[in-house]
């Protein structure tokens, strides 16, 4: 170790100019490798404590044809105009393929809904409790359908102390919410949290302890456990609000399957022109159905490899420019100390020594550029507030492998660091073993 400092040391001024450019590609990279790495993890390898059961879970989505069909008009709605009453009517339509999915023999629970739920389609929101309003976080709100068996179909379990799934499907007070087990303790401290208050502030305003502007009041109606809320998420915190009609006639429907059922024949066969013409309803058809599975990896593949191949691409290019700078730099480097390899050589230095010290002196070299670029870079996320929340996104969302930033941070450091080490051991290799394999002889002779 005091060979490779002082090697170091003595060849400082050639060592500088990669020093630099490590330096400045670590501190750049940093925040870009953190979302990379991040964003793979919780897509491809983290499953969730509490997560919603998908295997007998269907999506499907109720569909307008354009078949002609008359459409009947109830006598009680000769009130309304013709455009209100085609719309009751759709609505009954809708409902009426509900109903012939629940009497399937292979379905357990169905419900209708305006979105997937755990697809990705959210609203981030900032909440505090209301007795406490030091007690904050960031979370996800979504809605869901009263009297859609929505809990049951989505297969959430409430903690103990919480009201039923049934019951919370059913009987969620109109300023109630449901939220998760991670949400209840950020803010209370405790699962516990029925009958609790929590109040939405506006995002623009987060100073909690003045001039805050307060959007909506929640009681909270149950609590239940933590589930996947996007496919490339581990969890987050997440509030779930009733509502009491569908938005619009696009709807959505949420089929939770008996244990025996196999889920992909069964949303094959729901595609048949036989079996969509048995659940239809005036206008309406269930026109589409996918297992949870099948369409959480078309919605993943949608929101993550986009970001993946953005982020993959700019670590990509600054990566290749790393390489062939220190390639370039290594290159000359050798050539300038040609000769002192040759001396090793005739006085019988084995090559893996030769390049044992060159190779530390590289990694002393490259360690020293990385802990300079991480060190920049952690003083902005200082002062950005960054280094505040849970994740790097300041946003104190469950989202991210570690919830503290320090720990988050020097695993990154280590990930960063292994793989600046792999360029530069890359971009040493070609010049140093063109160097040692020179007669000694020629070596000697290198200008």
């Amino acid at each position: 170790m005091n060979q490779t400092i002082k090697n170091f040391w003595a060849h400082r001024r050639q060592n500088g100019f990669v020093l630099v450019e490590i330096a400045l590609v670590a501190m750049l990279s940093f925040y870009c490798l953190d979302n990379f790495v991040v964003t793979a993890y919780d897509t491809y390898l983290c499953q969730p404590a509490g997560d919603f059961e998908k295997k007998h879970l269907l999506v499907g989505q109720v569909g307008f044809t354009n078949n002609e069909k008359p459409v009947e008009l109830h006598a009680d709605t000769a009130r309304f105009s013709a455009e209100e009453r085609f719309h009751l009517q759709a609505l009954a339509n809708i409902y009426a393929i509900r109903d012939k999915v629940r009497a399937l023999p292979e379905v357990q629970h169905a419900g209708l809904m305006d979105s997937y739920a755990g697809m990705g389609h959210y609203r981030l929101c900032n909440y505090c409790a209301e007795a406490d309003t030091t007690r904050q976080c960031g979370a996800y709100e979504e809605t869901f359908l009263l009297h859609e068996q929505f809990f049951e179909s989505l297969g959430l379990t409430p903690v103990g102390g919480s009201p039923s799934a049934s019951v919370l499907s059913d009987e969620c007070p109109e300023d109630g919410a449901v939220i998760t087990r991670s949400m209840a303790l950020a803010l209370f401290g405790t699962d516990q949290a029925v009958g609790r208050r929590i109040v939405e502030y506006d995002y623009s305003d987060p100073a909690l302890a003045q001039g805050r502007k307060v959007v909506n009041r929640y009681t909270v109606a149950g609590v239940v456990e933590d589930f996947r809320f996007r496919p490339n998420e581990r969890y987050s915190y997440i509030l779930l609000v009733p509502r009491t009609a569908l938005a619009s006639t696009n709807a959505k429907m949420l089929i939770r399957l008996r244990p025996e059922a196999d889920a992909k024949a069964f949303a094959i066969s729901l595609n048949q022109p036989d079996k969509q013409l048995l659940l239809s309803a005036g206008n309406y058809v269930l026109a589409l159905a996918h297992t949870y599975q099948d369409y959480a990896k078309q919605a993943m593949s949608q929101n993550v490899s986009v970001e993946l191949s953005v982020i993959g691409t700019f670590i990509a290019l600054l990566l290749l420019n790393v390489i062939i700078g220190t390639l370039g730099t290594f290159w000359l480097q050798i050539r300038k100390r040609t000769e002192d390899i040759g001396i090793m050589r005739s006085f019988g230095a084995k090559r893996r020594h030769i390049f044992g010290m060159l190779w530390s002196e590289a990694a002393l070299l490259t360690f020293i550029a990385a802990v300079i670029g991480q060190v920049i870079w952690l003083q902005f996320a200082i002062n950005t507030g960054l280094a505040d929340g849970f994740t790097m996104s300041g946003t104190g969302k469950e989202t991210d492998w570690v919830n503290t930033f320090w720990l988050h941070y020097l695993i990154v450091c280590v990930i960063q660091y292994a793989l600046l080490l792999a360029i530069v051991t890359l971009g040493m290799v070609v010049p140093t073993f063109l160097a040692m394999y020179k007669r000694p002889v020629e070596a000697l002779h290198h200008e």
